[in-house]
């Protein structure tokens, strides 16, 4: 690679300035080699406004996505991973890429670095940085660019050329496709990417227009009106009118205004409400939404927000909106970043960045611990003590079996023994056959140790039943809990629904506790009726008391069937 830090810091650092208000449209006296005078001037809206990325993020709904979408994606912990030959992946804490990605260059951190190439392509379509060496690495720093002073050529080869207006200087720098980073958003010709303010340009313009608007009317929010007068001269009607207007705009809005004697004031357009600005404006924000598929309730709308709705839509903000953000910025470090580093001695084998995500998808502590329960026969106790930023604790890594959640170990130390005890109960059983003289029954067996056997044994059984019963007497006021909550001005359809599950649940009662079919749709018709009979005031109480008490009883049922 032919570059080195000490060009690279005197072509873009060298002597340059820079101001915090960079790129956000603001007027004034930018500095000369600022990038104000390197961007666009956008193009003219039908609305009025001049579109450009520069003052698209003077319109709150499209910084708000911007921002949204960059902070979102640059928190996300990112690392390298190493594909495992048996399957699944294995992290690389020691590769070079770990520590590019943490400090990418001497004046920005991994979040910073990151944000702000995301930035870049939600409004530009495109985001670049230089790639370069030093400290016997392929990459040794990652040097942001700013969009607006590249320019990308297609060259006979079929390979990229990059042009790069450096910081003071003003010369121009060429780079090869190997010596830049170059993440593009959705393009239609393969080499450069869509930016979403040109393609959004029509409904950011009718934005600024709205804001624009209300702006004036705060500044002077003295209505247009037409002034009904005696015969005047034209002198004297001119001087009213602009009295009129010097006294009643600005610092002297909405003061008493006197008229002259024969004068009278007809306001004329509609007003703020007529025409509905503040609908507009909400419209403006949903379709702008809409191209950056975020979800309204993100930027701080939440007009179709609702406590059973916010969860749902905070995942599909992950699933839809920031997953192939992702995807795209992991592909493009797997091809410029991870590639270039992999023919290093120090980073052997196929390795590829990995952002996680998890957190996205993180909801309230019971619906994580409910989903930690259901994975224990997959998942290892430990990963989900890291999951919850919790240190791992010895012992914890080995994964449980689902029956008795025990470990594989123990699980097949006891179907070993119980195979052991049984060849040899079969061997003893052969030994003392007919004519052997021995007892059927062993000589150390009495008819106490028989009862207490069975005894423990019944209460097991008994212990077991009682598990599984509760498993259906849980999901059954779950299920009635639901219904009672969707109708509860409706008695009529909440009864017909009952009987609907009920005359469900039979057969899953009957296969469950290994009881005859017919009793248990005598439990399930005795619980329906019940419910039925509950008046709606106390409602819960006979579902709470159902749970409490059912549980006993259906394994007390399923038990005496048994012994029967």
């Amino acid at each position: 690679m032919r570059n080195s830090i000490g060009r690279q810091f005197r072509s873009f650092l060298s002597n340059a300035s820079f101001r915090a208000d960079a790129g956000l449209g603001i007027v004034g006296s930018p500095s000369p080699d600022s990038d104000y005078w390197y961007h666009g001037l956008g193009q003219r809206s039908a609305a009025g406004p001049n579109v450009s990325p520069g003052t698209a993020t003077r319109l709150a709904a499209v910084f708000a996505c911007t921002r949204v979408c960059a902070e979102t994606l640059a928190s996300l912990p990112v690392g390298i991973f190493r594909e495992k030959k048996s399957g699944g992946r294995q992290a690389a804490k020691d590769h070079p890429a770990q520590e590019l990605f943490l400090k990418p260059n001497p004046w920005q951190t991994g979040m910073e670095f990151f944000e702000m190439m995301q930035g870049h392509l939600e409004l530009r379509g495109n985001a670049y940085a230089l790639k370069v060496s030093g400290g016997g690495r392929a990459i040794d720093q990652l040097i942001p660019l700013h969009p607006d002073r590249v320019r990308v050529y297609l060259l006979p080869d079929n390979r990229l050329r990059y042009e790069v207006t450096a910081y003071s200087s003003g010369q121009i720098d060429r780079y090869s496709q190997d010596e830049i980073l170059h993440l593009r958003g959705w393009s239609f010709n393969g080499i450069t990417g869509i930016s979403t303010v040109s393609a959004m340009a029509e409904v950011i313009g009718v934005g600024l227009a709205q804001q624009e608007h209300r702006g004036r009317y705060f500044r002077s929010p003295f209505p247009a009106m037409a002034l009904e007068t005696i015969k005047m001269t034209e002198e004297a009607r001119d001087k009213m009118t602009s009295s009129i207007s010097e006294g009643f705009s600005g610092d002297n809005a909405f003061k008493v205004m006197s008229l002259p004697p024969g004068v009278q004031a007809k306001a004329l357009g509609l007003t703020n409400k007529d025409s509905q600005l503040i609908e507009a404006s909400h419209a403006t924000a949903i379709e702008i939404c809409g191209g950056w598929r975020v979800p309204p309730h993100k930027i701080g709308d939440l007009s179709r927000g609702t406590f059973s709705n916010i969860e749902q839509q905070n995942i599909e903000f992950a699933t839809d909106c920031q997953r192939p953000r992702v995807i795209r910025l992991e592909r493009r470090l797997d091809a410029d970043i991870i590639g270039p580093l992999a023919a290093f001695e120090s980073a052997p084998g196929d390795y590829f960045a990995s952002f996680n995500m998890d957190a996205l998808y993180r909801g309230d502590m019971k619906s994580r611990y409910d989903a930690y329960s259901v994975a224990l026969p997959w998942m290892v106790r430990n990963e989900m003590r890291r999951n919850e930023g919790l240190n791992p604790i010895d012992g914890l890594d080995e994964p449980l079996v689902p029956v008795n959640l025990e470990t594989v170990d123990q699980a097949q130390q006891r179907s070993d023994n119980q195979t052991t005890t049984a060849n040899a109960a079969a061997n003893a059983s052969a030994q003392s056959g007919p004519g052997s003289g021995s007892p059927e029954t062993p000589e150390n067996d009495s008819p106490a140790e028989d009862r207490q056997n069975a005894k423990v044994t019944q209460a097991r059984l008994r212990a077991h039943l009682v598990n599984a019963a509760g498993r259906i007497v849980r999901r059954e006021a779950k299920s009635l809990r639901k219904m009672a909550s969707r109708s509860p001005a409706d008695p009529a359809a909440f009864h017909g629904e009952v009987w609907d599950f009920y005359r469900d649940l039979g057969p899953v009662v009957a296969e469950s506790m290994l009881i005859p079919l017919d009793s248990a749709e005598a439990y399930c018709i005795s619980h329906a009726g019940a419910i039925v009979r509950a008046e709606a005031a106390v409602l819960d109480l006979a579902i709470d008391r159902l749970e409490e008490e059912s549980a006993v009883a259906l394994a007390e049922q399923a038990l005496m069937h048994k012994s029967g």
